[in-house]
């Protein structure tokens, strides 16, 4: 009987050393900040984001649709860049692709997806994993808001969480937004980091596909953002970007490699089949690239960005 007793816990200790290391590598995505050094600038990281980040359910979704998961589920993927475009509904902002209404699920008469959802699930997973951040990166998705209406609005949804954002204009260090959401805004803001840059659709191929903007007078952000190339072309451009990333203490640096392809109707998930597969074959090695921001995101290729760094 001792004998089995003894076998059997010796075959148990082998199991439990066998299956830790697969445990660990499933929750690292949801931590992997944690490894991170405090002093380690945010810019100079490679971090995975998502494209439309609230698009897993989408008015007219074979045009519109770039995620088919939810925000809570890129963030337990590895994701912390969210592009989160925004709109005003009376006294609420409620969030938009283009014209077509993102909702909290596949129904025909579901609610529009509210700011409030969104922070509501930052809020828990930020609560869950202490070591992690978010940006934040908000833009004005119709033109005919008003911007100071919407800031407001915006503004008033942060401070009655305050303790969760960081709000300065200016690159932090990894530890000094731990548990936190880190606000950038696509126009001029009195709170936050200034993302702004120039909408990038013309079709014109480049030699340089990337632009450079000012957040502050000391630091700056590189963009590749050419979502009207074809496939081609912006394979071109997501590896000039790859290759020649600028990203350090001073610099961010954006790569996105969402595109609508050609002809007048988008087709970002075509489109994201092809860029997906280039950057799951990419060479990656131990660099900073920057924020690579994927249409159609998964665990594996977050797992294939965030572990360069």
């Amino acid at each position: 009987m001792k004998t089995i007793q003894r076998t059997l816990g010796i075959f148990i200790i082998l199991f439990s050393m066998l299956i830790s290391p697969i445990q660990a590598n499933e929750n690292s995505s949801s931590n992997w900040m944690e490894r991170i050094r405090d002093e380690t600038k945010l810019s100079a990281l490679s971090i995975p984001g998502t494209h439309d980040s609230a698009t897993q359910y989408v008015s007219l979704n074979s045009i519109f649709q770039c995620q088919d998961t939810a925000i809570k589920t890129q963030l337990e993927n590895g994701y912390r860049y969210l592009d989160i475009r925004l709109v005003i509904d009376g006294q609420d902002l409620i969030l938009k692709h283009n014209f077509a209404k993102c909702k909290n699920n596949n129904s025909f008469f579901s609610k529009p997806l509210s700011l409030d959802d969104v922070l509501k699930d930052i809020y828990t997973f930020l609560d869950k994993h202490p070591s992690e951040a978010v940006i934040f990166c908000v833009k004005k998705e119709n033109s005919k808001d008003n911007l100071d209406v919407l800031k407001q609005l915006l503004t008033n949804k942060i401070h009655s969480n305050s303790s969760y954002w960081y709000l300065e204009n200016r690159i932090p260090t990894l530890g000094e937004v731990r548990n936190k959401i880190i606000l950038a805004t696509r126009f001029e803001s009195e709170e936050g980091l200034y993302f702004n840059w120039e909408e990038q659709g013309d079709r014109t191929i480049l030699k340089v596909p990337v632009t450079k903007s000012s957040i502050n007078n000391n630091e700056a952000l590189y963009i590749q953002d050419r979502f009207n190339y074809d496939i081609e072309d912006k394979i071109d451009a997501i590896e000039y970007g790859l290759e020649n990333a600028k990203a350090d203490d001073s610099t961010f640096y954006l790569n996105f490699t969402s595109t609508s392809g050609k002809g007048k109707i988008g087709h970002p998930k075509k489109c994201a089949m092809k860029t997906n597969e280039y950057l799951m074959n990419y060479k990656w090695i131990k660099k900073n690239y920057g924020i690579i921001i994927v249409d159609f995101a998964d665990k594996e290729l977050a797992h294939k960005i965030y572990s360069t760094n």
